[in-house]
């Protein structure tokens, strides 16, 4: 029994330490940043982390099993969200509530917005441009 949850244990830490080229593409992404903490959901690992680089505050980047630079999401403060963004939520979604945003940057396809809100009673979760027009996003895949 002593062996199993051993194994049971160890078995979470060797796979919270990804491999090396996910973590060259980090340093080189993020050179005066170092991650609190890796995870990996399928394919792609998250390295949670104050960014230095970019004075962000805390993040969570991403990185496919290759080490290539997926994305990185930036919670926001509400004051700090385009006023575009804001003001077409709150044209769409008139009398929402509970609305929390953070910004994906993406290096190839351009910056978003995903926005989590509460409109008649229920959680929505939105991803829309910098202009605030609604758009696609598959996530990390």
């Amino acid at each position: 029994m002593v062996f199993g949850l051993a194994v049971l244990f160890a078995f979470p830490q060797r796979h919270s330490t990804p491999p090396e080229s996910v973590r060259q593409s980090f340093t080189k992404e993020y050179p005066k940043s170092a991650p609190t903490h890796w995870n990996r959901s399928g394919t792609v690992w998250s390295a949670t982390f104050e960014d230095r680089d970019n004075d962000n505050g805390e993040a969570t980047a991403h990185f496919d099993a290759q080490g290539r630079y997926m994305d990185t999401h930036v919670l926001y403060d509400n004051h700090d969200v385009p006023a575009p963004v804001t003001e077409n939520i709150n044209k769409q979604y008139p009398g929402s509530d509970h609305q929390k945003y953070t910004r994906i940057d993406r290096p190839r396809n351009g910056d978003l917005y995903q926005v989590n809100l509460k409109h008649q009673g229920k959680s929505k979760t939105l991803y829309v441009d910098d202009k605030g027009q609604e758009t696609h996003y598959a996530g990390n895949r």
